[in-house]
């Protein structure tokens, strides 16, 4: 992987280091500067595919890189791989809220204010930033795939579902699947679209799931038996509402294990296999 350590400009500093981009961008979509890093395998001489990571509450765009082990497996495949900050660092000077200490941005674009200036992340994952990447990476537009990890597996799961088609695969560590069902996630989603039920099911994996037309989804799950969150979860809300809508999906719940990034760096292999089935010619 590259060693080039001089920082280069596409169109905002970059810094090269061991095979990682790390990027700031003045996204118009969140009306902030943004974070994001790419992994890029050594010696890859052709448009590669692309593989979105997206992390959760409490992370950074540089948490998955420093803890998960991914980058093994993501040279093995020659994929490259895209993991943004989870959400805008912006202050907005909202007392007693957990957003901003949190990054609990859910991937969904708030329509209610003061967030709906900033928070608009789902279009910042699934339109601003693959554009970015497709300008300036040497990536196969047409291979990609996307997962995430907690509010990233939320967020990984709404983006295949809302969009069928454009993504090959999509796996979930541990994902939140229904939040609308959440009490204290409910409290989060509130801030973005006040008291309507209606609208946080549009941003809802479970009801979503139900309505889906579109090819195979390519669904991979996995969740520790221990997790502490498993009742916020939702997943066996998920795993029913795939049946009865006739949605084929790779769930596994594993004996032994909880949320964090032990669980994800001992499963991370089985993600990127799977994955690699679908974007990687052999």
């Amino acid at each position: 992987m590259s060693m080039k350590n001089d920082p280069v400009f596409l169109p905002s500093l970059e810094l090269r280091e061991k095979g990682h981009w790390r990027k700031q961008q003045i996204p118009n979509l969140l009306n902030f500067q943004m974070r994001f890093a790419v992994y890029v395998p050594e010696n890859l001489e052709r448009p590669a595919p692309v593989l979105y990571h997206l992390g959760g509450m409490l992370c950074s765009e540089q948490t998955f890189i420093q803890k998960s082990g991914f980058q093994r497996w993501a040279a093995h495949y020659g994929i490259i791989v895209v993991s943004p900050d989870v959400c805008p660092r912006v202050n907005l000077g909202v007392d007693n809220n957990t957003i901003e200490a949190n990054g609990e941005s859910y991937y969904v674009n708030a329509v209610k204010k003061p967030w709906s200036k900033n928070f608009q992340m789902y279009s910042y994952v699934n339109e601003e930033l693959p554009s970015i990447i497709q300008e300036n990476f040497n990536v196969n537009k047409d291979k990609q795939s996307i997962m995430g990890h907690s509010m990233g597996g939320h967020g990984a799961l709404i983006s295949a579902l809302k969009n069928p088609g454009k993504f090959r695969s999509v796996s979930a560590l541990a994902p939140v699947c229904n939040p609308s069902q959440s009490p204290g996630i409910q409290v989060i989603l509130k801030c973005y679209f006040g008291d309507d039920l209606k609208t946080m099911e549009k941003w809802d994996s479970t009801c979503l799931v139900a309505d889906y037309k579109g090819p195979e989804l390519n669904i991979l799950i996995h969740q520790g038996y221990n997790d502490v969150h498993k009742d916020d979860l939702g997943l066996e809300n998920f795993i029913s509402a795939c049946k009865k809508a006739g949605i084929a999906a790779s769930i596994n719940i594993e004996e032994g294990y909880d949320h964090g990034f032990y669980f994800i760096s001992t499963f991370i292999e089985q993600h990127y296999h799977h994955h690699a089935k679908f974007l990687c010619d052999s």
